[in-house]
């Protein structure tokens, strides 16, 4: 059996800008976010037949297939998977068991998290031996694929190479920085609450996409105005900052809610208000927003008073920590 994890993560700054070309626009600002233990996990058993088994416990789907001929051509509810299989094309049966901690449309990269676990589990299952670039590449490649729109890069790097990161592009290549962080102390500074909204998280970066390239003045400057202060915010946490921290996050949720009508909803605003009279110094949307998780960063004194705030709006606060490690593929 082959067993195989990769965190998802809270992005802290820069996002959207990891969508090819924009960054180019910006002069190349990195995209910061950091990895936690609430992990895409997969596993692979062989099989003695052709057949193969797929299950997903979060869609609540199964399905089997007699060979690796019969997978469908078209849409189906396991997609991604499937797609997935036929770039390796397994030589024998096998059955795929997929799970995420992350709840569905949370907007922490559960998809993304899957799909590097996968790569992982079926680079190990068929001997491809791709290399972790390589990995990311087809990952991103096939997630298009099925999201019908260009797919953001941060999010296989921080399944990839767990920690918190600067992804930063260059012209010749994208490269993950390690950020040295106490990961404890950084865990007792943030609240992540799934706001129980899930969404479509191509939709906004999709729309903003569009702009950018048609040249909405606009949209223009608040991507500058994320990519200068994802410069700044990287500088601050290198130096351990915390004090400035805040700041920065608070004025990169303020450039981003102003891109697109649907980034914020009512109860994200409400649930962050909340936040805030009990002590929440900062809070922004995790992903494309729409809905899904807000992530908050609270003096550590005041953490559980932010938590409880939340949970009194039925906010669902999630028990997270930031982790170091990024995706392992283990066989028995």
């Amino acid at each position: 059996m082959i067993d195989s994890s990769a965190p998802t993560r809270i992005d802290l700054a820069g996002s959207t800008l990891d969508l090819w070309p924009l960054h180019l626009f910006f002069d190349n600002p990195p995209t910061l976010n950091a990895a936690i233990d609430l992990y895409a996990r997969v596993q692979i058993r062989p099989r003695a037949d052709r057949k193969l088994v797929i299950e997903s416990r979060d869609l609540k789907q199964r399905a089997t297939f007699a060979n690796l001929q019969r997978l469908p051509a078209s849409k189906h509810p396991l997609e991604l998977i499937l797609r997935l299989v036929k770039f390796y094309t397994p030589q024998k049966g096998l059955e795929i068991v997929t799970h995420c901690a992350a709840p569905a449309g949370s907007g922490i990269g559960g998809s993304s998290a899957l799909n590097i676990a996968l790569n992982g589990a079926l680079n190990r299952f068929t001997g491809r031996a791709y290399r972790r670039e390589r990995m990311i590449e087809i990952a991103k490649n096939i997630e298009t694929q099925v999201i019908n729109v260009p797919a953001g890069t941060q999010d296989y790097y921080a399944a990839m190479y767990g920690g918190v990161q600067a992804v930063q592009p260059y012209y010749d290549r994208l490269a993950s920085h390690p950020i040295p962080l106490d990961l404890a102390d950084a865990t007792r500074r943030f609240v992540l609450c799934y706001t129980g909204k899930p969404r479509n998280s191509g939709i906004n970066n999709w729309t903003v996409y569009q702009q950018t390239i048609n040249g909405k003045a606009s949209v223009q400057r608040n991507l500058q105005r994320i990519a200068g202060l994802a410069v700044k915010m990287e500088t601050v946490l290198r130096k351990k900052q915390w004090g400035r921290f805040g700041e920065l996050f608070a004025e990169e949720w303020q450039a981003r809610r102003a891109l697109a009508p649907g980034i914020a909803t009512p109860e994200m605003d409400a649930l962050m208000r909340a936040a805030k009279r009990h002590g929440a110094q900062a809070a922004k949307v995790c992903g494309a927003g729409g809905g899904g998780c807000i992530a908050l960063f609270v003096a550590p004194e005041r953490k559980d008073d932010v938590a409880q705030a939340l949970q009194n709006l039925n906010g669902r606060v999630l028990d997270f920590r930031f982790v170091r490690r990024g995706l392992v593929v283990k066989s028995d």
